[in-house]
């Protein structure tokens, strides 16, 4: 792809996770690294500002013992103190944990015990409910990230300045060491480790920054959860090495984030398919609620930018200038979408405005990105071509070229913690990953995912649900024999929510009207309030995305393998309608 690779800009080179704050402070001094709103006003942290701190709370950490391969966890929302603990536990020499803001507490002690983590930085929210968990032996202390403090808990502002007055000499890394685990949800009802290098980790921000016309007067609005891979590696490493500004969104209510996006003149932002989604809803009422004319303008201008973009014209700039202009998008360059599949519909629409909105892929286990369509020649109905250093092969393609999609590059991952089967069967020995996604590959590179080869269910906001881990929770219930979790095709085409067939134990279901005593046979009603009862009592040790959307009670038992595994293929023309037997 020569005309790929003449676009493709020089980088600052792939260098450990514990350099980042240090080089970028020595180029970009007092500029501004992150903002985040403080209920009236912005609060601003300069790259100098952000490198001291990242210094005084790596030193603070090997005071207290913390040397290298020990793992020290990071919990909470988007902010500037998230992203410094991150950089100081890199400093550090330390294996930094991610966790998800969005686990139940049962997940969160299960990463914090698995991953053997003795230090956590949390916000005050999620330390008082560790504080009511089980006692985690290895946990030696916690810090918190927020302004209001937990009462067990050593606020970061004095691990700072006791961090400041310490002069341990910080370790020089390695690209080869370990530099995260980032916990991905797991098949039998616990998440699974990816482990990350330092290698992995920068290459792929190297990479991600040769495709972007990146520069210090940018600007990202960080949206997503920090701790995912997508968010972590392109809204918060990519623009720290770039030296861009980062503002953490108030919130995730359109008109904040519109709001944050007018106030400080984002430039980009990195997002999931639904995002977008509400975006394009709210922009389509708002030119509703100006009536005819008006719609009848926009119309015409959309066709035109349509008909203008079929001959090689990129129109929607200045035809939907005035409209950028009273949105306050007149800054906006990029919108990245990742985490699940984009409607080329919703790219296509914002693209005619004049905002480019490009879609990529990855996994956790690519860190994450894989691909992305560049911007000076995107095709949405692809996820684009493999970004510089990334290789993709398709294996075992049928006749219409569609198979397994390989990839193969720095940006790989190291392995699953303590699950070296696990690790064997998606890395082969020439270190391929093996992606269990199904996609084709055409003449020009660009790949095109068609299905997954595995059983995941990608929701509209890009989460990962793996049916094992649900069907786990619902098969420990006495009156439930067993359950199939299938993904329902959202309205859109794009993106799934989480359904479930059931088999009734209907023993069981008997023998519990027998207890109660009142001489009465169960009604099919009767066993479907059960069942429900049952599904939303299994729900509390699942986070809010991998709930249950709609049931439907199975009558028979479903049909299995010789190794007594549910032959899946068999029930995924399932209906489900909204008639009384389902469950919303």
């Amino acid at each position: 792809m020569d005309d790929y690779e003449s676009h493709l800009r020089p980088n600052f080179g792939v260098f450990p996770l514990s350099e980042l704050a240090e080089r970028s402070a020595k180029t970009y001094g007092d500029k501004i690294a992150m903002r985040a709103w403080a209920g009236d006003h912005y609060r601003e942290i300069s790259y100098t500002r952000l490198c001291d701190w990242v210094n005084a709370i790596a030193r603070w950490l090997i005071e207290r013992g913390i040397a290298a391969g020990d793992r020290v966890a990071v919990l909470g929302e988007n902010r500037p103190e998230w992203g410094a603990a991150y950089l100081g536990i890199q400093a550090a020499g330390a294996i930094v944990v991610p966790v998800d803001s969005l686990m139940p507490s049962a997940g969160i002690r299960h990463i914090l015990v698995d991953s053997g983590t003795r230090i956590l930085f949390a916000t005050n929210r999620f330390l008082k409910d560790v504080s009511e968990m089980a006692d985690i032996h290895e946990l030696e202390c916690k810090v918190c990230i927020s302004e209001e403090t937990f009462e067990d808990a050593i606020p970061l502002s004095q691990v700072i300045e006791e961090g400041s007055k310490l002069i341990h000499t910080l370790p020089q890394r390695t690209l080869d060491e370990l530099a995260a685990i980032l916990y991905t949800s797991g098949t039998t009802g616990h998440s699974k480790g990816v482990m990350l290098s330092q290698k992995n980790i920068a290459s792929n921000i190297a990479a991600a920054s040769r495709l972007f016309p990146l520069n210090p007067e940018d600007n990202f609005l960080s949206v997503l959860p920090i701790h995912h891979a997508f968010e972590c590696t392109t809204g918060f490493l990519l623009p720290l090495y770039c030296g861009c500004a980062i503002t953490y969104a108030r919130s995730l209510k359109s008109a904040d984030i519109m709001a944050d996006i007018r106030n400080t003149g984002v430039t980009m932002m990195v997002g999931v398919p639904l995002l977008y989604e509400k975006m394009h809803d709210g922009i389509i009422r708002n030119i509703r609620k100006k009536g005819w004319t008006t719609q009848k303008l926009f119309a015409l201008l959309y066709t035109t930018a349509r008909l203008g973009k079929k001959f090689g014209f990129d129109l929607g700039v200045a035809l939907f200038r005035d409209l950028r202009e009273k949105a306050g998008l007149t800054k906006l360059k990029f919108f990245i979408s990742g985490g699940g599949p984009l409607d080329p519909v919703i790219a296509n629409f914002f693209n005619r405005l004049g905002i480019k909105l490009l879609q990529g892929y990855g996994l956790t286990e690519t860190s994450p990105v894989s691909h992305v369509n560049p911007p000076w020649r995107p095709r949405n109905e692809t996820v684009g071509a493999p970004i510089p250093g990334v290789q993709h092969k398709i294996v075992g393609a049928n006749e219409l070229g569609i198979g397994e999609v390989y990839i193969k590059g720095d940006n790989v991952f190291v392995g699953y913690y303590k699950n070296e089967e696990a690790s064997r069967e998606v890395l082969d020995e020439d270190g391929w990953f093996k992606t269990g996604d199904l996609g084709v590959v055409f003449p020009d590179n660009y790949l095109q995912i068609m299905g997954r080869k595995k059983n995941i269910i990608v929701t509209g906001g890009g989460k990962n649900v793996y049916p094992e881990e649900i069907e786990h929770y619902l098969n420990h219930s006495r009156f439930i024999a067993e359950s199939l979790i299938m993904g329902i095709p959202r309205e859109s085409g794009y993106g799934e929510e989480v359904g479930a067939l059931i088999y009734p134990d209907y023993e069981q279901i008997d023998l519990y009207y027998e207890e109660l005593g009142q001489g009465t046979k169960p009604t099919p009603k009767d066993v479907y309030n059960l069942v429900k009862a049952e599904i939303d009592a299994a729900q509390q040790n699942l986070a809010d995305y991998k709930r249950i959307r709609r049931f439907r009670i199975h009558d028979e038992e479903f049909q299995k393998t010789s190794t007594r595994k549910i032959k899946r293929f068999l029930y995924e023309g399932a209906m489900f309608d909204t008639d009384a037997g389902n469950h919303r």
